[in-house]
C-alpha cells in the first residue's frame, strides 16, 4: 500500500505564506501543517490555528533566516549583533563545523521554539527544520533529545528521492547531500526509536512543485510511507523581500489544490495520512 503525507512548511513565517498554507489545508492535500516558532508572523498563525482547530502539527525548527524566541543575550553565539539569526545557511554551517556556536545554546534556543509551540495545546506530532539543519549530526542529537522529551514520534528523514528532469547542478549537489547524511541520519533515529517515513519527495525540487511534476512522482510513487514536503503560500512584497526561496509558493500551492493531483492519488491508490496516524499504522505494516 502507498501512503502519503503533505507537509507544508513555515507556517507563520509570513502572513501570505500562511494563508496559502491554510488554503492547502483546508482545500487541498495538505495533511501536516509545519509551524515555524520563530517566524515573523507566528502569532497570527497561531491565532488562525485556533479558529482551524487542526488534530495536529508539525515543529518546525529554525535557526537560521528568522528571529530567536530566547533572548539573545541567553544565546550570544547563535545570533548577529542585531539580535537575529544568521540569514545565510553557508555562514551558519561555517559557524558550526568551526565551533563558533556553543550547543548548549542551541539546545536552549530550540527548547524555547517548542516550550513556544506546545502553549498551542495541540498535539505535535512531528519535528523538522527549517533549511533541513537537522541533517548535521550536532543538531539532529538535540532534535533527537527535544523529540523524547516532548514526546514527539517522529522526526524528518530525507530519503530515496530521484533526481528528475529538468536536471542542474543544484539538484545534483542537493542528490549528494542526501547520499552523505543519509546513513548517519537514519541510524540516529532508529537507534533512538523514532519514527519516521520511508521515503521524501520534494526536497530536490524545493519550492517549485508544479502540477505536472507532482503527478509524475505521485505515478511512481514507491510502497509505504513518504513525506512530500511543499511549501504553499501566496507571494507578497515580503515574500519577494525577506523570503525569496518561496518566491514560486504560488506553484507549489497550485499544485497541492489542483483537482488533477487529487484525481492522481485516487488513480495510483495512493491513501493521504498524516504523521499522527504514522505509530498506529507501523502497527499495521
Amino acid at each position: 500500500m502507498k501512503y502519503l503525507i503533505v507537509s507544508a512548511d513555515d507556517l507563520g513565517l509570513s502572513e501570505s505564506i500562511s494563508r496559502g498554507i491554510i488554503k492547502g489545508y483546508e482545500d487541498g492535500i495538505v495533511t501536516s501543517l509545519n509551524v515555524i516558532p520563530s517566524g515573523k508572523a507566528f502569532y497570527s498563525a497561531a491565532s488562525a490555528l485556533k479558529s482551524l482547530k487542526p488534530e495536529e502539527i508539525g515543529a518546525h525548527l529554525a535557526l537560521t533566516e528568522t528571529s530567536p524566541v530566547t533572548t539573545g543575550e541567553k544565546i550570544p553565539t547563535l545570533v548577529t549583533p542585531e539580535g537575529d539569526f544568521h540569514k545565510s545557511y553557508p555562514g551558519f554551517l561555517a559557524r558550526l563545523i568551526f565551533k563558533r556556536m556553543d550547543k548548549a545554546q542551541i539546545y536552549t534556543e530550540l527548547k524555547s521554539q517548542m516550550e513556544r509551540l506546545k502553549a498551542m495545546e495541540i498535539p505535535i506530532t512531528s519535528i523538522s527544520s527549517h533549511q533541513h539543519i537537522h541533517l548535521l549530526p550536532q543538531i539532529l542529537k538535540i532534535f533527537i533529545e527535544l523529540a523524547k522529551e516532548y514526546n514527539v514520534p517522529t522526526i524528518r528523514y530525507l530519503h530515496g528521492e530521484k533526481i528528475r528532469y529538468p536536471y542542474n547542478l543544484k539538484k545534483l549537489y542537493k542528490r549528494c547531500v542526501l547520499e552523505y547524511f543519509d546513513r548517519g541520519v537514519k541510524k540516529a533515529l532508529d537507534n533512538a526509536s523514532i519514527r519516521h517515513a520511508d521515503n521524501s519527495l520534494g526536497f530536490l525540487d524545493g519550492g517549485n512543485i508544479r502540477e505536472e511534476l507532482l503527478m509524475k512522482k505521485l505515478k511512481d510513487l514507491p510502497e509505504g510511507v513518504t513525506e512530500l514536503i511543499t511549501h504553499p503560500g501566496f507571494i507578497s512584497a515580503e515574500v519577494l523581500n525577506r523570503c525569496i526561496f518561496h518566491k514560486n509558493c504560488e506553484t507549489d500551492l497550485a499544485a497541492v489544490v489542483s483537482q488533477r493531483v487529487r484525481k492522481a492519488l485516487t488513480d495510483n491508490n495512493i491513501k493521504l495520512i498524516s504523521f499522527g496516524e504514522l505509530p498506529k499504522l507501523r502497527e499495521l505494516i
